[in-house]
């Protein structure tokens, strides 16, 4: 596993966000810890937090296309289905 954010998110020295990945392939670059700016409530910025920005690869699995095999029901002709059924039950 790879921590991805390499320095302090709180203003007081502490690494309290995290960017975690399973490989150390670029799954994750370009990661900036900085000061967003936010406004508390009362209009005051909240300066205890700082932002994590990064960009993440993201790939989607290929779709794979199935071949699906079904029977008409309504041309099955149910006296012939109902003798060949019997024939098969009886061989069991």
């Amino acid at each position: 596993m790879m921590q991805h954010v390499k320095e302090p998110t709180h203003v007081r020295g502490h690494t309290l966000d995290a960017v975690i990945t399973r490989d150390t392939v670029d799954t994750v670059s370009n990661v900036v810890v900085t000061d967003p700016g936010l406004s508390v409530g009362s209009g005051n910025f909240s300066k205890d937090h700082y932002a994590v920005i990064f960009n993440a690869r993201a790939s989607q699995r290929a779709q794979v296309r199935k071949t699906v095999t079904f029977r008409k029901l309504r041309k099955i002709n149910i006296e012939i289905f109902k003798l060949e059924y019997h024939r098969v039950r009886n061989t069991i």
